[in-house]
């Protein structure tokens, strides 16, 4: 595992306490959030409520939490609560996450999806979304959120909950043409 997977991991470890007890998340602000688009499943997905949303993430990314958990452990209790969408800018440590070629064989709505870890990451133009699963969750649940997608904010592509999600420009996960935020 490299440096860049490791942060990534390490920010999903993070935020694995803020869907322990749930939490008001502020929808509102996300709605403004204006950095790069943001997609999310819903304020409830499946039978899994948004429990919180992280702003602020480590490494520029926002997190959108769904379901909660019982920490467990006794030195520092903790848990994974059964959905989280990791959402960043296409750019950011896009050498690192395109690596694997599978998403030149893999599509949900017409958008390529590589993995990380276990994870599948949707690339969109404009951002690309980390699906992770917790424990004890099914095995298909990251795939059914990627599939639910669709904006929180208005910052282009505008994605709805049906119809395709752009694509990245081509050459772009190749990495014969620059990626431009």
């Amino acid at each position: 595992m490299g440096p860049r997977t490791a942060g990534a991991l390490i920010a999903v470890a993070a935020l694995a306490s803020a869907g322990c007890g749930g939490s008001n998340p502020d929808v509102d602000a996300a709605k403004q959030f204006d950095d790069y688009p943001l997609l999310w499943a819903g304020d409830k997905f499946e039978q899994f409520n948004l429990t919180h949303i992280d702003l602020d993430s480590p490494g520029n990314f926002v997190t959108f939490v769904y379901g909660t958990c019982e920490p467990e452990g006794s030195d520092e209790p903790s848990c994974t609560p059964p959905l989280q969408l990791q959402v960043s800018p296409l750019c950011a440590h896009l050498d690192a996450v395109a690596q694997a070629p599978i998403w030149k064989r893999r599509s949900i709505r017409g958008a390529p999806v590589g993995t990380i870890g276990s994870a599948p990451v949707l690339f969109s133009r404009g951002a690309q979304v980390k699906a992770y699963r917790g424990a004890g969750s099914d095995p298909a649940l990251a795939w059914r959120a990627l599939v639910a997608l669709r904006s929180i904010n208005g910052v282009a592509p505008v994605v709805t909950a049906t119809g395709d999600i752009p694509a990245p420009a081509s050459g772009v996960l190749e990495g014969s043409r620059p990626c431009a935020a």
